[in-house]
C-alpha cells in the first residue's frame, strides 16, 4: 500500500486527512501543532517528530500550506527523505513558478512533483468534494488519482508542467473575488431601492448574474449571518497578490485586475486582516447606507 505523508493541518489539511483515513489510506501526518496532529492519530494516522522523520516514511507527501515561500522552506526541510520514485502533491495555493522551481529541484532525485491546488473551501474540505487542480506528468497524476478521489469530486487533469495546476487555482480565485465583490456592490444597490436581498439572490441564480457568490456564499454565509468560511481577508489579498505575481513575471495586462487588487486591499484596510472573506458584503452594504463616496 502507498504511504501518504501530509504537511499542514489547518483548516483545509486536517479535514481532508480524516477523508484520506476514511478511505483506509495509510497516513502519517506533520503539524507544528500538537493539537492539530492528535486528532488524526486518535482517528488512525501516524505521526512524524519531524519533516524529514514524514517524508522517509512515506511515498507520496501532500502539502497543505500558506503559500509558496513556505512550500520553498518545506521543501528544503525534507531534505534528502524524498528520493527515487516517491511523489510531492503540493496542495497549497502557490504560484507556477514555485512549483516549477520545486520540480526542477526535486527532479534531480528522481521524485516526481505534481502541482493540485483545490477549491471548494473549508465545506468541500470536511465533505471530500473539492476541485483538485493538476498539474504534472500523466503517469504520476493517474496513480495518485485514488488520492485525488479521497479529498474530492472533481479532479481535473490541467496540464504537464506541474505549475499548470496552480495557474488554474490562481485565475479561478480571480473570478470568484470578482463574483463575491461585484454581487456585493449589485445586492447593496438593490437595496437601496427596496428589493429584498432573498428575492435578488433567487432571481439572480435563475438568471444571466448566477455565479458562485450567488448560488453559495450568500445562501450559506451572509443571508444567514453567519459570515464563517474561514478565509480571511488576509488571505484573500495573499492570494490576489500572487496572481498579480504572475501577470508580472508574464507580462500579461491585468487591467481589471488591478482595480479588483486595489479595492480588496482597501476592504482589507477598512475591515481588518481577520475579517471574513463574506464580510465583504458587509462592507458595501454600509457605505451604501451610509452614502459614503469611496476612491479606490
Amino acid at each position: 500500500m502507498v504511504r501518504v505523508g501530509f504537511i499542514g493541518l489547518g483548516t483545509m489539511g486536517g479535514r481532508m486527512c480524516h477523508n484520506l483515513l476514511a478511505d483506509d489510506h495509510d497516513l502519517v501526518v506533520f503539524d507544528i501543532r500538537e493539537e492539530a496532529v492528535d486528532p488524526l492519530v486518535e482517528a488512525g494516522a501516524d505521526s512524524a517528530d519531524t519533516m524529514l522523520e514524514l517524508a522517509r516514511k512515506s511515498d507520496v507527501v501532500m502539502l497543505s500550506l500558506p503559500g509558496p515561500d513556505e512550500v520553498v522552506q518545506v521543501v528544503d526541510e525534507l531534505g534528502d527523505g524524498l528520493g527515487d520514485g516517491d511523489v510531492l502533491v503540493d496542495l497549497t495555493t502557490s504560484t507556477p513558478s514555485t512549483t516549477n522551481a520545486v520540480d526542477e529541484e526535486l527532479s534531480t532525485r528522481s521524485v516526481d512533483v505534481l502541482g493540485a491546488p483545490v477549491s471548494g473551501g473549508r465545506s468541500g474540505a470536511e465533505n471530500g468534494t473539492l476541485s483538485v487542480m493538476v498539474g504534472g506528468d500523466t503517469d504520476v497524476f493517474e496513480a495518485c488519482r485514488p488520492i485525488f478521489e479521497s479529498i474530492g469530486s472533481d479532479i481535473f487533469y490541467i496540464g504537464e508542467q506541474p505549475g499548470h495546476g496552480h495557474a488554474m487555482k490562481l485565475v479561478n480565485n480571480y473570478l470568484s473575488f470578482v463574483a463575491m465583490i461585484c454581487t456585493s456592490e449589485a445586492v447593496s444597490i438593490g437595496e437601496q431601492v427596496g428589493l429584498e436581498v432573498e428575492t435578488m439572490v433567487d432571481v439572480f441564480n435563475q438568471s444571466s448574474g448566477q455565479n458562485t457568490a450567488t448560488s453559495f456564499k450568500f445562501p450559506e454565509y451572509i443571508m444567514t449571518e453567519q459570515y464563517d468560511m474561514d478565509y480571511n481577508m488576509a488571505l484573500v489579498e495573499k492570494d490576489m497578490q500572487l496572481l498579480m505575481d504572475v501577470t508580472r513575471e508574464t507580462g500579461t495586462p491585468f487591467m481589471a485586475g488591478g482595480t479588483i487588487r486595489q479595492i480588496i486591499a482597501y476592504i482589507r484596510a477598512e475591515l481588518g486582516y481577520e475579517a471574513d472573506y463574506t464580510e465583504i458584503y458587509k462592507y458595501f452594504d454600509k457605505i451604501a447606507n451610509d452614502g459614503a463616496e469611496t476612491s479606490y
